[in-house]
């Protein structure tokens, strides 16, 4: 019985290596930079649709009155678009942005939350004004990981978008990134019930390794205001003009 405890013992021990597991122990928590997020935003997700507009062939004729009236009322009224003060230049929700890794990224050794850092590949250019320039620094941060483990575990390793700024410092949101699985060595999953606990160990499945240049695309997550009119967006986006708080002192 003993001699069966300690087998028992040594694969299960095995079977937690394997999958990146252990039991507890003292650990030091590497000396990378993470991101605070809420934990709770998904921004891969993929945005819930418009409710459908009612079929006014089946309202009554109260409810097409009142629809008739809330359409007259929304067209009277001056177009606003949502985050934008009026006769702002903004970055339209939903622009994407196609950026590249400065450094490699792997699911082996990243941690969720850890920070990641990209640069853009190419001009952002509105009403024919450079608004972010090629090689500007983003940020964004490992939204979910998973290393490669026996059994066919595959690799996983998921980097969302944060934000980004503009030439005159406008903080742009993020989200969209670059996500990915490894491949499972020999349909390993599969097939698991049908070979011995100590052969599965080694049906080891990969990680995901991102090189540094690697091209993915962000998304801008809401419509951003520039906080500047037409006439205002070059002077505003001139690298040789200072931008940032300005403080003035009286010398008396």
């Amino acid at each position: 019985m003993r001699t069966t405890g300690k087998f028992a013992a040594a694969i299960l021990s095995a079977i937690m290596m394997a999958n990146g597991l252990s039991l507890p122990m003292a650990y030091a928590a590497p000396s990378s930079s993470y991101v605070n997020v809420d934990e709770k935003y998904d921004p891969f997700a993929e945005e819930e649709m418009p409710a459908k507009e009612a079929d006014p062939s089946k309202l009554t004729f109260k409810e097409r009155l009142a629809l008739q009236q809330k359409e007259e009322q929304a067209a009277a009224q001056k177009v606003t678009i949502a985050n934008v003060m009026p006769g702002h230049i903004y970055i339209p929700k939903k622009t994407m942005l196609n950026v590249e890794l400065i450094e490699p990224a792997n699911s082996k050794t990243h941690k969720k939350n850890q920070q990641v850092e990209f640069k853009t590949t190419e001009n952002l250019i509105i009403n024919g004004v450079v608004v972010i320039p090629k090689g500007t620094v983003g940020m964004g941060y490992v939204y979910e990981v998973q290393k490669a483990g026996g059994f066919g575990r595959k690799g996983v390793l998921r980097i969302a978008g944060k934000e980004i700024k503009t030439l005159n410092n406008v903080s742009v949101p993020l989200r969209k990134g670059l996500e990915g699985k490894g491949k499972t060595d020999g349909g390993a999953v599969a097939v698991a019930a049908a070979v011995s606990l100590v052969g599965g160990l080694f049906m080891k499945g990969s990680n995901i390794n991102y090189p540094a240049g690697t091209d993915f695309q962000v998304e801008v997550r809401d419509n951003v205001d520039l906080g500047v009119t037409p006439e205002e967006l070059k002077d505003a986006m001139n690298p040789n003009i200072p931008h940032g708080q300005e403080i003035v002192i009286e010398v008396k």
